[in-house]
């Protein structure tokens, strides 16, 4: 049986107030679940082909390329930004191949009567699709009844079949390797910066209210398994393939939430990872778990950046919003214990976040200023459907129960109008600069300059959006020489980031 997916990875950003159509980021992600349910498939003996769109299709194009793929069965990867596109796309299909559709990811498993209500949508898959997936392609090429297979909704005339979701797969490593060569590794972005992308394990154990976690974990009766990952020496072997697969990769980046820290999974896969990779990599990590001896590990290992999620540097917000639950001597921490081995920090931080307001976002920069971050990210919050921060956001009257997910929504709220929010986030790097240069002076100036900066930062008098128009078009011009320079002159590029970064790599 051939089965065909298609994957819109791009965004079409819609302005909420206008309707107007902002733009598209072309995409050219690495998924791991795709890679993987092609290698589940392949392994069974069936045919698998990836319809991979990076920006949008035409019409024609994309039922001409339907017709040429001639499959048995049509998979839509449905994430929630592109699920607008999807709609359209399923309908495109229609037209062209009469074959079963089924959509899944993360979209029809949080919102699944919304999915299978789509016109042109025959079935869903809610969670992990690999056992799925072949249940049902098994079925249908036996000819058999498959409306009662676990984890599929299925759409007949009037009737659905909700069927039940069944267990998680407990041990990752039963699975094939991915099948990396599914994807043309020279549509990825991360092509051009000569970087693998990693995915060692699934599912966070924890509950965030702006994240799905929560509600994913919630749909499987083994939820209490929800977060696993494979053995180290799966691991180097999912490694060796991938490097096999692209030769060209020179750094990694792992994908994970969090990398294994307990029973000793770290300690063995760091050694071996030394002994058979041996490639400079970053990685993601929860601060509040962060010891000296785990990041030491990873700088043997080759870890030259770590990413860190401090989201907000207001208690009440961070804590108690955001269900957090990480005080800020831990997150200070866990940046100084990167500074001491020579690891090299990025903060994720949000702003526009339910209940947030100017002084609080400033309780951020100067969290921010504390930890001496070497890089501070700082986009505004979007409120994902079908999570606790939305409902919160919802029921508060901030963003609309229903909307058009590619609207470039935020939380509409008094203590923050729109103006205010966008000047935070353009200039949220410029005053975590400008704190840090002033508490190098002495304490009394050091004091006094900082009283000021906090009012004007603060001031509600500001010219919120000349600020912004300009701060948006130089971000546009750095942004477009860096993407200039890393098309045209990776090496060069590549040789700059490093210096910057600190990588050091063999030979």
């Amino acid at each position: 049986m051939k089965i065909l997916f298609v994957y819109p990875d791009y965004k079409v950003n819609i302005d909420p107030q206008t309707g107007r159509m902002l733009g598209v980021d072309v995409g050219g992600w690495y998924m791991e679940g795709v890679a993987s349910i092609s290698a589940v498939m392949k392994e069974a003996g069936h045919e698998f082909g990836l319809y991979h769109l990076t920006s949008p299709a035409s019409r024609g194009e994309f039922q001409d390329t339907l017709r040429r793929e001639d499959p048995d069965l049509l998979g839509f990867v449905t994430m929630t930004r592109e699920y607008p596109q999807v709609k359209e796309y399923v309908l495109w299909a229609k037209d062209a191949v009469g074959v079963p559709v089924i959509s899944g990811s993360y979209h029809p498993t949080t919102l699944p009567e919304e999915v299978i209500s789509t016109e042109g949508v025959d079935m869903l898959c809610r969670g992990e699709g690999e056992e799925a997936l072949l249940e049902l392609v098994r079925r249908m090429d036996a000819g058999e009844d498959y409306g009662d297979t676990e984890s599929i909704w299925l759409k007949e005339g009037a009737t659905i079949h909700r069927n039940p979701v069944r267990p998680l797969i407990e041990d990752l490593d039963v699975l094939p390797l991915p099948d990396f060569g599914v994807f043309d590794f020279t549509k990825l972005l991360s092509t051009h910066i000569n970087t693998g992308v990693v995915i060692l394990s699934r599912g966070c154990p924890y509950s965030c209210t702006y994240c799905s976690n929560k509600k994913m974990r919630d749909i499987y009766p083994n939820r209490n398994r929800y977060s696993r990952f494979h053995s180290p020496g799966y691991s180097i072997e999912y490694l060796q393939k991938l490097v096999a697969t692209y030769p060209g990769v020179e750094y990694l980046n792992f994908r994970d939430d969090i990398l294994p820290w307990k029973g000793g999974w770290l300690e063995e896969f760091t050694a071996l990872y030394r002994r058979e990779i041996g490639l400079p990599f970053i990685c993601n990590y929860r601060a509040n778990l962060v010891t000296p001896e785990i990041v030491r590990m990873l700088r043997q290992a080759g870890c030259y950046q770590m990413f860190f999620g401090v989201e907000s540097g207001n208690d009440f917000i961070r804590n108690e919003v955001l269900n957090r639950h990480m005080s800020r001597e831990k997150i200070v921490e866990a940046f100084d214990a990167c500074r001491e081995v020579g690891i090299k920090t990025v903060a994720y931080n949000m702003v526009g976040l339910p209940y947030e307001d100017k002084s609080r976002i400033l309780d951020t920069i100067k969290l921010n200023v504390e930890i001496g971050a070497d890089h501070s990210l700082s986009p505004i919050y979007y409120p994902y459907p079908d999570t606790v921060l939305f409902e919160t956001a919802v029921k508060e009257g901030w963003v609309p129960g229903v909307y058009d997910y590619r609207e470039d929504r935020y939380v509409d709220q008094p203590s923050l109008p729109r103006d205010q929010l966008y000047f935070a986030r353009h200039y949220f790097r410029t005053f975590v600069h400008i704190y840090r240069g002033m508490r190098k002076l002495p304490a009394p100036i050091s004091t006094y300059l900082e009283k000021m900066v906090d009012g004007l930062f603060l001031s509600r008098h500001l010219p919120h959006r000349t600020l912004v128009a300009l701060a948006a078009r130089g971000e546009r011009m750095w942004n477009d020489s860096k993407d200039f320079f890393r098309r045209r002159f990776p090496a060069f590029f590549l040789w700059v980031r490093d210096r910057v970064r600190g990588v050091e790599k063999d030979g």
